[in-house]
C-alpha cells in the first residue's frame, strides 16, 4: 500500500506534481524498480504512456467531480504488468481542488517474460503444471513415463531461468497471460 499526493492546482495536468508520501507493504526488488520509475516530479517527467493510461484520466474525473473515486488499474510500466486497486481523494472545496490524496493497494506485478518455443507436449505439461497437477500425474494423463516428464520439466526451468519449480509455474503463467493479451493464442 502507499500514499501519494497529486497536486492539482495547474490547468495543465502534465504539470500536476505527484509526490510519494509514504509506502507500506512487502518489499521486491521489482517494486523497487517500479518506484524507481515513479519519483517525486511532474508529470510530464514520468513515464508518458503510464502517465496517460493510469493517472491523468482518473484524476481528471476526481477533480472535475470532486468526489472521491475508486478504481482497479491494470497497466504496464517499464515492461512490468501491474494491478492495483486505487482511491482518490480530491480536496474538499467549492472550486477546483488543488490537490488529491492516492490511497494504492497493489495486487499483482508480473515481469516480462521471454516467449520461447515448445511443442505440443510441452505445451501440455505447461497447461498441467498450471493447473497444479504432479509429474506422476502429468505422465500419467499425457501416457508417458514419470521420468520424462521431469527432464522436460528441469528443460523448460533452463529456458526462462526459473530457479524452482513454483518459479517456472509462475513465470508459466505469465507467459500464458502476455500471449492471450497480445492476441497470438486464444
Amino acid at each position: 500500500m502507499s500514499i501519494s499526493v497529486v497536486t492539482t492546482a495547474a490547468d495543465d495536468p502534465y504539470d500536476w506534481h505527484f509526490r510519494r508520501i509514504k509506502d507500506f507493504g512487502f518489499k521486491s526488488r521489482m517494486l523497487d524498480r517500479l518506484r524507481g520509475q515513479l519519483p517525486n516530479s511532474y508529470m510530464r517527467d514520468l513515464d508518458r504512456s503510464f502517465v496517460d493510461d493510469a493517472i491523468i484520466p482518473t484524476f481528471s474525473r476526481a477533480v472535475e467531480s470532486r468526489r472521491p473515486t475508486i478504481d482497479l488499474v491494470r497497466t504496464k510500466l517499464i515492461g512490468v504488468r501491474i494491478g492495483y486497486e486505487r482511491l482518490i481523494l480530491p480536496q474538499k472545496c467549492d472550486g477546483k481542488p488543488a490537490w488529491c490524496v492516492s490511497f494504492i493497494e497493489g495486487r499483482y506485478f508480473i515481469p516480462p517474460v521471454q516467449e520461447t518455443k515448445v511443442d505440443m507436449t510441452d505445451e501440455g505439461i505447461i497447461q498441467l503444471l498450471i493447473e497444479g497437477q504432479t509429474a506422476k500425474e502429468i505422465a500419467e494423463f499425457l501416457n508417458l513415463s514419470p521420468r520424462t516428464i521431469e527432464h522436460r520439466i528441469d528443460k523448460m526451468k533452463l529456458r526462462p531461468d526459473a530457479k524452482n519449480l513454483v518459479h517456472l509455474v509462475a513465470k508459466l503463467v505469465a507467459t500464458q497471460l502476455d500471449r492471450r493479451q497480445s492476441g497470438k493464442h486464444v
